[in-house]
């Protein structure tokens, strides 16, 4: 009988989607919580402390970098003036989370043409590849 128990806990997986969901969701609160004071909430950077900041928009295409993952990462763990840094603030794993959220925003920015609300439901797929 525990056989039969163990053998059927190993044939059901997670869904992927909840998982991305989960981190989406996550990354949508530290993002409110420790990001939409410059970038705004819908990550268009129009806010009184970062408006005159041309990389305060996150949906319109242009980027500081290369927009990569990595290079967002690496953003929101050193900074740069203007921008603080987060490590020490966020643990790896909200950074993670964080970055997984910008990258939804600048896919949704993308589909909105990088104008209006850039939020988007988070059980909706993104529009396809990185576009900054």
């Amino acid at each position: 009988m525990l056989t039969l128990l163990a053998m059927s806990c190993r044939q059901a997986t997670l869904p992927e989607a909840d998982a991305r969901t989960g981190e989406l969701a996550a990354g949508q609160r530290i993002f409110l919580r420790k990001c939409a004071s410059c970038h705004n909430s819908n990550g268009d950077g129009k806010t009184v402390t970062a408006s005159r900041f041309p990389y305060a928009n996150l949906i319109d295409g242009v980027w500081r970098s290369d927009g990569s993952p990595e290079a967002i990462e690496r953003q929101i763990r050193r900074g740069r003036d203007p921008m603080p840094k987060f490590e020490g603030k966020l643990t790896d794993e909200q950074i993670r989370q964080a970055v997984a959220y910008v990258l939804e925003l600048s896919r949704a920015g993308a589909a909105a043409g990088g104008k209006g609300s850039a939020l988007r439901s988070l059980g909706e797929e993104g529009a396809g590849g990185v576009k900054r």
